[in-house]
């Protein structure tokens, strides 16, 4: 008995350890207030596509950002604008450790003819640390910027 508690134990440290310094983004991709199934992702670090798939049928999603990068994460889906979120999983002159976990819902817009081709504008979001032991923040400002910048354009 105390054999298959010592492995039972040292199975749940090896779960655990495992989802240790990570970033667990989640949310679901949303239109006039439902659901776009199966939208297509990728997840780029270092110029590299990490990762790619599909959303689920529900909407929602699920990443696993490793702590000490950056990463550029792409969402995309035929009739809809393309919607990229910068996540900065890192911080200045400090190695940040634990599980961080941010939900994130992104509204799609079906694509309009008549407006701004979307690949002049830049990320719609931006995730960062504003101070390690307080976890990750939306940041704001930038998405004003943002919306000002497709503003100018259109």
């Amino acid at each position: 008995m105390r054999f298959l508690f010592s492995i039972f134990f040292m199975l749940s440290l090896g779960v655990l350890t495992a989802q240790t310094d990570v970033l667990i983004l989640h949310g679901k991709i949303l239109n006039l207030e439902k659901t776009v199934p199966l939208v297509n992702y990728e997840v780029i670090q270092n110029n590299e596509t990490v990762e790619e798939g599909v959303t689920l049928q529900n909407g929602s999603f699920q990443l696993k950002l490793e702590l000490g990068s950056v990463y550029d994460i792409t969402f995309s889906k035929d009739g809809y604008v393309t919607k990229q979120v910068g996540v900065i999983a890192k911080y200045p002159d400090v190695d940040i450790t634990g599980r961080y976990f941010f939900q994130m819902d992104l509204e799609f817009f079906k694509v309009d003819e008549d407006r701004l081709d979307e690949t002049m504008l830049p990320p719609v979001a931006k995730l960062y640390i504003k101070e390690p032991n307080k976890g990750f923040t939306y940041d704001k400002d930038y998405v004003k910027w943002v919306s000002n910048q497709f503003e100018d354009l259109d």
